[in-house]
């Protein structure tokens, strides 16, 4: 039995307070929606920036979507892993080229009803298929290796799209309902803020403890650094221990990419001894993290990286006589690096409004004593 399925033509509202990404995303499917709609020929430019999640989402989109593209944004985004999605799609007959400008594609009517998929540099090239099943009558999707980073995001994807269910053998698809919630990966910086000021308490919201989200492994996480956790159905309370504790931990991050760099500058400022396994992805995302933490954070700890592991021994040193720091241009680093506190220079946080656009504004408030509800 075929099971029949209506593309709905209408965006989502976005706004300028929403995260970039939200924003780069909207702008590029309204972009694409507008072209369809009108008479208008030739080449359309879907500009994502630096939004990996866009780039690898939004190619099987425009492969399958009648018309002339080039798909394109930043240069340290055209160089981020996608060739897998682009091989499984020329696979079935999609027509795509790379240039000096992006990628040139001529869209399509495709069909496959199971396809095979190498996402061992990236999850999304795996959602990206899933994403893009209901156009492709796509059931089943077979994974190259289950071995590969950040699983948990491509769980997340098939939770989202029960109403048109892809079989992905080897993959258990979670029950956990999934809606509107906080980000786990930016509530961590408040969790590292409170380790570094004992006493102070945070209110996060919405967040909920029974979470879909990878990254809300954090809760386990910062009982060892003695933050106490409470919690309600939309809001997650936390409070450091008088004292910071000495922490020895080996971390497997396989499944928790973006929390690194703030866990990584965390370590480095307690002191605390921290082996993160499994990072060596790290090196694709909007800059070369691994490369960027190993060089920024060495006066304030020893650090190296050992196969695919980072091993962190913090010095326990908060001052360094205005430390300055470079973002890189990297939401993450930036994130990272605003612990050092109001001494620390950092050359970009615009950067920041990729994924925390209020982090700064609500940060002064805290250090003005005006703590206000993170959300």
């Amino acid at each position: 039995m075929v099971k029949s399925f209506v593309m709905r033509r209408a965006l989502l509202p976005f706004s300028d307070t929403d995260c970039h990404d939200v924003g780069v995303t909207g702008r590029a499917l309204r972009t694409i929606l507008e072209a369809t709609s009108s008479s208008k020929t030739g080449l359309c430019t879907v500009d994502v920036e630096d939004c990996g999640a866009a780039y690898r989402f939004l190619m099987p989109l425009l492969a399958l979507t009648p018309g002339q593209w080039l798909l394109t944004g930043t240069s340290r985004l055209l160089q981020r892993p996608i060739s897998p999605l682009v091989t499984a799609l020329q696979g079935i007959g999609a027509n795509i080229r790379r240039t000096e400008k992006g990628w040139e594609v001529s869209g399509q009517p495709l069909h496959a009803d199971a396809l095979k998929i190498d996402s061992s540099l990236s999850s999304q090239m795996a959602s990206a298929l899933v994403l893009s099943a209901p156009l492709l009558g796509l059931h089943t999707l077979h994974l190259a290796s289950t071995d590969i980073p950040s699983l948990s995001y491509l769980r997340m994807t098939l939770a989202c799209t029960r109403d048109y269910p892809v079989e992905v053998p080897g993959i258990e698809v979670p029950e956990t309902p999934v809606g509107a919630v906080g980000d786990w990966s930016a509530a961590l910086f408040w969790f590292a803020h409170a380790c570094l000021h004992p006493g102070n308490e945070y209110s996060l919201r919405p967040l909920s403890e029974k979470s879909i989200q990878p990254d809300s492994a954090i809760l386990n996480w910062f009982k060892d650094f003695g933050i106490s956790i409470s919690s309600d159905n939309s809001s997650v309370l936390i409070r450091a221990s008088a004292q910071p504790r000495t922490v020895k931990l080996t971390l497997e991050m396989r499944d928790n990419l973006d929390t690194v760099p703030v866990m990584a500058a965390l370590a480095a400022l307690l002191p605390a001894d921290v082996t993160f396994q499994n990072v060596g992805n790290l090196r694709y995302k909007e800059s070369d993290r691994l490369h960027a933490l190993v060089t920024q954070l060495a006066p304030f700890a020893e650090i190296r990286v050992e196969g695919s592991s980072l091993h962190v021994v913090g010095k326990g040193c908060r001052s360094g006589a205005n430390p300055s720091f470079d973002t890189c241009h990297d939401h993450r680093l930036a994130m990272a690096f605003l612990l050092f506190g109001s001494q620390a220079m950092l050359n970009d946080v615009e950067c920041l409004r990729k994924s925390y656009p209020a982090l700064i504004e609500t940060l002064l408030l805290v250090e003005h004593g005006l703590a206000p509800e993170a959300e």
